[in-house]
C-alpha cells in the first residue's frame, strides 16, 4: 500500500491517500492534514486534485482501529475531530481550486471530504453513502453545512435518516458530483489531470474570485454548525447504540468490503429498474 503522498506539475498538485478499505486512523488523518496544508501553500499549484485511492475514496474514520481498545469511545471522536479538520483545510482552501476524483466508493465522512471539494468527478461505478446512522452515529465533517447547501433540506433528510447508498447516477442527479467519467482508470485519470491543468492555466483568478464569493454564507456557518455535529457526536458515541453497532461492523461484518457496498447491490439495480420501466408498464400500475 502506498503512502500518503503529494506532487505539483503544471500548476496542478496531486494529493493520493490510497489507505486501506479508505478507512483513515488518527496517523492517517493527520498525515493528510498536512499534505493537504502544504499543497495549499504551494506557489506553484492552482488547482489541487484530491485522488483518494484506486478501490476507495474515502470511508472516513477507521472503527477497526478502535474497537478493541479500552478507550473506543474517545478514540472514536478523536478521530472524527481529526477528518474534521481536514474537511475544514479543504474547505478554507481559498486561493486553491479543489478538485475531488472519485476512483472508488466513499462513505460517511469520505462523502464529506469529496464533496467540500469545488469540482467533484467520479468513475461511473462508484456508491456513495453519505448516512451515518447505519453505524449509531448521527454525522460530522460540515455535513449540516454541505449536505443542504448541495441538494437541499429534503434529500438531506432522505439519504440521512434512511442511510441507503446511492448510485452514481443518483449522486450525478443530485448535484453530489458534477460529471460521471467511463473509460479505464488511466484514462480516468489523465482526463481528470487534463482538466485541471485548464482550469489552473486559464483565468484561474476569475474563478477564485467566484469561489470566494459563492463560498462566503457557506463559511459563514460553518463555525456555529461544526460545534453542534461535534457536541452531538460526542453523545453519540458515549451512547450503547453506537457500541453495539460499532461491534456489529467489525466482528459480524469485518470482512474487506464495507457493509454499504453490500446493500448498495440492491439499491442500484432498483434504481436500474425505475430509471428503464416503460411509460406502459407506469400506466398499467395505476
Amino acid at each position: 500500500m502506498q503512502e500518503i503522498s503529494y506532487q505539483a506539475d503544471n500548476k496542478v498538485g496531486h494529493i493520493r491517500f490510497p489507505i486501506h478499505n479508505g478507512a483513515m486512523d488518527l496517523s492517517h488523518c493527520r498525515q493528510l492534514l498536512q499534505t493537504i496544508e502544504f499543497a495549499k501553500e504551494d506557489d506553484a499549484c492552482k488547482v489541487i486534485i484530491l485522488w483518494g485511492g484506486p478501490d476507495f475514496f474515502s470511508n472516513g474514520i477507521d472503527l477497526n482501529a478502535v474497537h478493541l481498545q479500552y478507550n473506543a469511545s474517545i478514540l472514536t471522536y478523536k478521530n472524527l475531530k481529526a477528518l474534521n479538520k481536514i474537511v475544514h483545510a479543504v474547505l478554507t482552501a481559498d486561493t486553491k481550486l479543489v478538485i475531488s476524483a472519485l476512483q472508488g466508493s466513499a462513505s460517511a465522512g469520505g462523502v464529506m471530504l469529496a464533496i467540500a471539494a469545488d469540482l467533484r468527478y467520479a468513475r461511473q461505478n462508484i456508491v456513495l453513502n453519505p448516512s451515518y446512522a447505519n453505524l449509531g452515529l448521527c454525522g460530522s465533517e460540515y455535513w449540516s453545512v454541505l449536505l443542504p447547501a448541495i441538494i437541499g433540506v429534503g434529500f438531506t433528510q432522505k439519504l440521512l435518516y434512511e442511510a441507503s447508498p446511492i448510485s452514481a447516477t443518483d449522486a450525478l442527479r443530485l448535484g453530489l458530483i458534477h460529471q460521471l467519467i467511463g473509460g479505464e482508470p488511466d484514462a480516468f485519470q489523465d482526463n481528470i489531470t487534463a482538466k485541471a491543468e485548464y482550469l489552473a492555466s486559464t483565468n484561474i483568478n476569475a474563478r477564485l474570485a467566484a469561489k470566494s464569493v459563492l463560498n462566503h454564507h457557506l463559511l459563514a456557518q460553518m463555525e456555529t454548525q461544526v460545534k453542534l455535529e461535534l457536541e452531538k457526536m460526542k453523545d453519540c458515541c458515549n451512547h450503547p447504540e453506537f457500541e453495539l453497532a460499532r461491534a456489529h461492523f467489525v466482528e459480524k461484518n469485518g470482512h474487506p468490503q464495507p457493509l454499504f457496498l453490500n446493500a448498495a447491490a440492491g439499491n442500484i439495480r432498483q434504481n436500474h429498474q425505475r430509471d428503464n420501466k416503460q411509460p406502459d408498464d407506469q400506466d398499467d400500475n395505476k
